[in-house]
């Protein structure tokens, strides 16, 4: 069963609120011989209404920025996918080993949703400690990389130690694995718990805005 959302509860309240201090005030146009005992009657429900508006208000501006940091999120990762997938992952051809710079996945609306606590409800829990452990994972990674490209470059490391470099970054539970890992977790779990979010499955599919 569909339970009716809590904004169309505020707007339904808001307006019957209002249409009752309409109807008060037309009854006191019509009585005006008694007085300002009316005037009490019709504030109540315009200030509820009033209040009513501004929580519906306020509701509305939350899920517009739910809505937007879930489509940054997506797309986002959306773009770490093609960093991770880059050619100068694959491992080196061992008769012709090179120097390599590597791309590095980006944080940024990761870092601004842990930040900014939009996702903070518990309908984001598991979302949320994903993203925890995804930010820890590629900031080690990215670690990671810095000192691969030090030993590749600034000792001037020969074929064998290239290798050896490659067989690091490779090897099974090592750091590329663990956040290739995480980045499909956090994408089966988009793909599923928000898949009733549009925002999230266009951006998942390469839609505008992606």
């Amino acid at each position: 069963m569909v339970r009716p959302s809590r904004s169309a509860f505020y707007g339904v309240f808001t307006a019957t609120a209002l249409v009752v201090a309409l109807g008060l005030c037309v009854a006191w146009l019509v009585r005006a011989s008694d007085g300002g005992r009316w005037e009490p009657a019709i504030q109540v429900p315009a200030i509820l209404a009033a209040m009513s508006g501004v929580i519906a208000e306020r509701r509305a501006a939350a899920r517009e920025r739910e809505k937007q940091t879930l489509r940054a999120l997506a797309e986002e990762l959306v773009k770490n996918t093609a960093i991770l997938a880059d050619p100068r992952f694959a491992a080196l051809d061992p008769a012709r080993p090179v120097h390599r710079v590597f791309p590095r996945p980006v944080l940024s609306a990761t870092d601004a949703t842990l930040v900014s606590g939009v996702l903070a409800g518990r309908d984001h829990q598991e979302l949320v400690a994903l993203l925890h452990k995804w930010r820890d994972a590629v900031r080690e990674f990215n670690r990671r990389l810095d000192l691969a490209e030090l030993r590749s470059f600034v000792v001037e490391a020969d074929g064998p130690e290239l290798l050896r470099i490659d067989r690091d970054l490779h090897r099974d539970g090592g750091h590329l694995d663990e956040t290739c890992r995480l980045r499909d977790r956090i994408e089966e779990l988009l793909r599923t718990r928000y898949r009733d979010k549009p925002e999230v499955v266009e951006a998942l599919s390469g839609g505008p805005g992606a």
